[in-house]
């Protein structure tokens, strides 16, 4: 057993099962060694309450990944409870297979809720062992390209309520992916009654990014096309749920975990952030290669930017990533920019022009203003968009119709 266990160190891989009788160990074994050339280090021969394993468990954790294989049968809620216990113990290192004597949907679901990456029925097969290990080093190949590329994180930060960061962020994603052909992800990071979703017109989103992270470990670029939602522009969309919960916070190495993925898959990133600095949401903040503090010229507003920026410096983050936009600029009466630069001591990088009657009437029919559009809030954000794509500052994209783009993009 000591070769074994070295020689999964040297791999990087431990091969665990919990609970599983004689021939789902024997299946298990042969099933590595044929896919992974590696050998199975142990089991565990209760639920992780009931004993404590440490043996095994002290193997896994010295390892890079592991791969663990639980039977559902002896006691179905202490497979879940121990299921959820190895996912916050490993994160995403840990990659789950539930096993049972029937196909029951119930069980299914709860095994996967629980984190489990795959569902087999016994008694197993070698066959059906090796083809679920084979998908998995299919999802890990498909993380490992996401991680080697880096697309652009962008996070927009309203400074007070109805300040324009969801309008800013909606046009900034839809202005990317039609005019030039950016793939964007668009993210509603509002834990609750985001309004993302309403802006763009569409349906409620049944996941959001909170659910997202939880599921960090076993996802692929093929799951994620279940979470997101696609709009007409081109933009995918991760919608806040609709519904009115306290939610809990997820483990920041599974957010960063997120991020990357993300990253890999999306030429842009963007978040419409909630007005918090703890959390998930700092720690986007953190990453993001930009980040918008979006203010409007009032006293009560630039009072409310001035104690983000302060706030921002003692976080840590990086001056040089804080990037401020005066939306509503025009406004009669309004704090001119110098006053504003002078309150926040930072310099102001963008402003939008007032199109107030135009934006209401997009936000209420959940139809974005076309990049086509001749207004002024239209010409300010091709060339807000035009700086984010290298190359295309200078010499701007030009705007396709609507509708051979969505031919082009369908089909």
């Amino acid at each position: 057993m000591s070769n074994n266990g070295s020689h999964a160190q040297r791999n990087g891989l431990c091969v665990l099962t919990v609970c599983a009788d004689p021939h789902a160990i024997e299946q298990v074994m042969r099933a590595t060694l044929q896919v992974f050339a590696a050998q199975y280090v142990g089991g565990l021969t209760e639920y992780l309450n009931q004993t404590a394993n440490l043996d095994v468990l002290q193997r896994a954790q010295t390892s890079e990944a592991c791969v663990c294989v639980i039977d559902f049968d002896r006691d179905r809620l202490e497979a879940v409870n121990t299921a959820n216990s190895l996912q916050q113990m490993f994160g995403s290192r840990i990659t789950m297979i539930a096993i049972s004597d029937h196909a029951d949907p119930a069980l299914i679901l709860d095994a996967m809720r629980a984190g489990c990456h795959e569902y087999l029925v016994k008694p197993l097969k070698i066959e059906q062992l090796c083809d679920s290990l084979v998908r998995l080093q299919s999802r890990w190949a498909s993380s490992e390209k996401a991680l080697s590329s880096r697309g652009r994180i962008l996070a927009f930060l309203g400074t007070r309520g109805g300040a324009g960061a969801t309008t800013l962020a909606v046009h900034v994603a839809t202005f990317l992916a039609q005019i030039h052909h950016s793939r964007v992800l668009l993210v509603d990071l509002h834990p609750q009654l985001g309004h993302v979703g309403l802006y763009l017109g569409l349906p409620n989103g049944r996941y959001d990014f909170a659910e997202l992270v939880r599921n960090v470990a076993r996802m692929d670029s093929a799951l994620l096309d279940g979470y997101v939602t696609r709009h007409a522009s081109g933009v995918e969309v991760l919608q806040s749920l609709d519904i009115i919960e306290i939610g809990s916070e997820a483990p920041m190495d599974d957010v960063e975990r997120t991020l990357l993925f993300l990253r890999g898959l999306y030429d842009y990133v963007l978040f419409d952030c909630q007005r918090s600095f703890a959390g998930a949401n700092l720690a986007i903040i953190d990453h993001a290669d930009e980040l918008y503090l979006i203010a409007t010229p009032d006293v009560p507003a630039v009072r409310d930017l001035s104690r983000c920026v302060d706030r921002l410096i003692q976080c840590n983050i990086s001056p040089g990533k804080l990037k401020v936009a005066v939306n509503r600029h025009s406004s009669q009466g309004a704090v001119t920019l110098p006053q504003i630069e002078k309150a926040i001591r930072q310099p102001i990088s963008i402003t939008i022009p007032n199109g107030s009657c135009e934006l209401i009437r997009a936000m209420n029919t959940g139809t974005p203003m076309e990049p086509a559009s001749k207004t002024e809030f239209a010409v300010q954000m091709r060339k807000w968009v035009a700086s984010l794509v290298p190359g295309a500052a200078s010499t701007p994209a030009p705007i396709p119709a609507r509708s051979g783009w969505r031919a082009a993009l369908w089909g």
